[in-house]
């Protein structure tokens, strides 16, 4: 398969989860059909075992489609590990799957489709995501209403305001444009998505597709769960001061997209502990709210009554 022909590569940060990774793969080989000749699939494995090694070589060779894996040792860490899949990629395109993610039904025709027919115009492509719990039940569709382009002032208010708007198995990149803005920040942890979206829609801004690829699991083994602490909060903060560097968006707009990012941020985490059953861990949550870091952030209105319902379930 010559280089020019891969139009998408899909990525797999994996890490121990092999029974995941396995399901991620196979809805991979579901898709493909008619597509093997434009796609290859880039495995990046920090796994502490060789399960998800074994899984893939009984998977991918029968297959007759362009692939890599590699089993990182020592491993990488998380968001060295998202980069090195995407480095030893060669498509005109890159998606990253986490290992714990699925592609849906014809999500690889819709995204070739995409590709094809806007012939790199739109170097940024969100698709919608269906968010599943670990059964694979269907907890909500996040679809996007049409079609539309997003410039970069609108493209970022709506990532600075919503910290769910993007879902990693939704975004779809083309690759030089990592060489362009960088790759991701290992030094900030699991926020390092997020500063990636901002210096990748500052630029670019966003088309946004109405059609669902793939489904984001959302179970408690997630890496992101050990995100909600004063650390995340001041990095979070960090980035929002680079936002208002970049005079792309006005000093009032970035305060309400802070204020409303910040808000979501800390009322979901503490929403998922009180789920589990975990009330000291959603107090400790909320209590964010009263760090010295916050004291100036204004209250958001659209989540003022979400704050005042936990606040009150965890009196």
């Amino acid at each position: 398969m010559l280089q020019q022909d891969i139009l998408l590569s899909i990525c797999i940060p994996a890490y121990n989860r092999p029974a995941w990774f396995e399901r991620a793969l196979r809805s991979i080989v579901s898709n493909i059909a008619e597509n093997k000749q434009h796609i290859e699939v880039i495995i990046s494995d920090d796994s502490e075992h060789i399960e998800c090694s074994a899984i893939a070589n009984k998977i991918l060779p029968p297959l007759n489609i362009s692939y890599k894996y590699t089993h990182n040792q020592p491993k990488l860490g998380m968001a060295a590990n998202w980069n090195n899949s995407i480095q030893l990629a060669l498509g005109k395109y890159v998606l990253v799957l986490h290992d714990d993610d699925f592609l849906l039904s014809n999500g690889v025709d819709k995204i070739i489709k995409v590709i094809t027919y806007n012939q790199e115009e739109y170097p940024v492509m969100l698709f919608g995501v269906h968010v599943v719990n670990e059964q694979e039940r269907v907890i909500k569709k996040q679809l996007l209403k049409n079609e539309s382009y997003l410039p970069p002032e609108k493209a970022l208010v709506k990532v600075l305001s919503n910290s769910s708007f993007i879902r990693f198995p939704g975004i779809v990149i083309r690759r030089d444009i990592f060489k362009q803005v960088g790759y991701f920040d290992k030094k900030i942890g699991e926020i390092a998505d997020l500063d990636m979206w901002i210096r990748i829609l500052s630029k670019h801004g966003l088309l946004c597709l109405p059609n669902a690829i793939s489904a984001y699991t959302v179970h408690t083994k997630s890496l992101t769960t050990r995100m909600f602490n004063e650390e995340t909060i001041n990095n979070l903060l960090g980035l929002f001061s680079k936002v208002e560097k970049l005079n792309i968006l006005d000093y009032k707009q970035v305060e309400k997209c802070k204020s409303d990012f910040i808000h979501q941020f800390i009322l979901a985490g503490t929403y998922r502990q009180i789920k589990r059953g975990d009330f000291k861990d959603a107090s400790n949550n909320i209590n964010l709210f009263r760090l010295p870091c916050l004291n100036q952030l204004p209250i958001s209105i659209k989540w003022l009554w979400l704050r005042l319902l936990l606040r009150l379930a965890l009196a």
